[in-house]
């Protein structure tokens, strides 16, 4: 009598496509995660760059009025934002909370043809909330 089975016996393989779909998922997780880290700084150094180059270029009073509108209506959200949540835990959220609120705007007001000391003082707290940002895994 034969004992063998008549269905051939499963082999195991190993399940590429769960682990690429399972590869695919973080990846893409850790790409929203970083996309949405330090979306503030993000924001006021867009506004920062916007202000270099009209200061650049010597823009009309009118030019500085629209943007200074612009700006408080993408910045002013973030300050009252960070005003929340700012702690000594979070010295990024520090910096950009003293460049935005004590810096940002007498910097659109004093410095549309040259640098001034708001300007000074906002690139600082800017450059240190980068500086931390860099620092951090």
């Amino acid at each position: 009598m034969d004992t063998e089975s008549p269905l051939p016996a499963r082999k195991k393989r190993f399940p590429f496509m769960i682990v690429l779909a399972v590869l695919a998922l973080v990846v893409g997780y850790t790409l929203l995660v970083m996309e949405g880290r330090n979306l503030e700084y993000k924001k006021i150094k867009a506004v920062h760059l916007e202000f270099l180059e009209l200061q650049k270029k010597g823009a009309s009073d009118a030019e500085w009025e629209s943007f200074k509108q612009s700006v408080h209506t993408r910045i002013d959200p973030i300050i009252k934002k960070l005003e929340a949540t700012v702690t000594s835990e979070f010295p990024v959220k520090q910096q950009l909370y003293w460049a935005t609120r004590d810096h940002l705007y007498p910097m659109l007001d004093n410095a549309r043809v040259e640098k001034s000391r708001e300007q000074e003082k906002f690139e600082k707290h800017l450059e240190e909330a980068e500086r931390l940002i860099n620092k951090q895994p």
